[in-house]
């Protein structure tokens, strides 16, 4: 797309800079539509259906555009530029934007350290914290991943972290996470294991000899699981498998 040599509102009238016949009064008309409290989808939208072209072929206004008209000091008369506002109504509408960029609620220090960590309870995915202040609720905890969403203003959300804090301070072992079964990796386990059913299906045995055998198995099967992370799992996995095959 061909950028603008100068800002919307100007023209060269014989190499000289003055004021564009139409565009001066749309710029006048953004500044005196948005001092009198219309907001900036409203007026994009309003420039976009009378199809009022910021570039030539082009006609499709949004609010970030709307905003850089109204940013636009130039429009002032600063420097070689005609004046097409007065002072009073820049700063009008710049004290205006201002006071409606405080409106907005900033994130609190304390939830942030939650960045990443809240967790969707329907699938699991993150959680993101969404702001917007023109929802009654302006403060939503989203899932991308599901698209649930919980309306949680920070207070709450402190609060909440705070009694889950409290439970785990009452139950420690709500944070320990459920061990998952470790299957058996060795080769020379499931040799042993298949050696063992073929004897007792044969009928062909001794005590003895299932027994060193089965010993010989819950060996490799605790070299497949010496890293588990659980001692206590690991005992019972063996005892486990010992008595299956005694």
């Amino acid at each position: 797309m061909k950028n603008r040599s100068i800002p919307f509102g100007y023209c060269y009238q014989n190499g000289i800079l003055a004021a564009h016949p139409q565009e001066s009064q749309t710029v006048r008309a953004v500044f005196t539509a948005y001092l009198s409290g219309e907001p900036l989808s409203k007026i994009a939208a309003h420039l976009t259906a009378k199809l009022v072209e910021y570039l030539p072929g082009h006609s499709q206004w949004d609010k970030a555009r709307v905003k850089r008209l109204l940013d636009n000091v130039k429009y002032t008369g600063e420097g070689d530029f005609p004046q097409l506002i007065t002072e009073k109504q820049f700063q009008m509408a710049h004290q205006k934007k201002e006071s409606a960029n405080t409106n907005r609620q900033p994130v609190d220090e304390d939830v942030k350290l939650f960045k990443g960590l809240a967790h969707c309870h329907h699938c699991g995915g993150t959680l993101v914290r969404r702001m917007d202040s023109r929802m009654a609720h302006p403060v939503t905890w989203k899932c991308p991943q599901c698209g649930y969403f919980l309306p949680l203003p920070d207070e709450e959300f402190k609060q909440r972290v705070f009694q889950l804090q409290q439970r785990l301070v009452d139950k420690p072992l709500l944070a320990e996470k459920e061990e998952e079964t470790i299957p058996v990796a060795s080769m020379e386990a499931r040799r042993l294991t298949n050696v063992i059913f073929r004897k007792l299906d044969s009928g062909d045995f001794s005590e003895d000899e299932l027994v060193n055998l089965a010993l010989q198995c819950a060996a490799k099967n605790y070299e497949a699981i010496s890293s588990a992370r659980c001692p206590l799992l690991i005992g019972h996995c063996l005892r486990k498998r010992f008595l299956k095959y005694t």
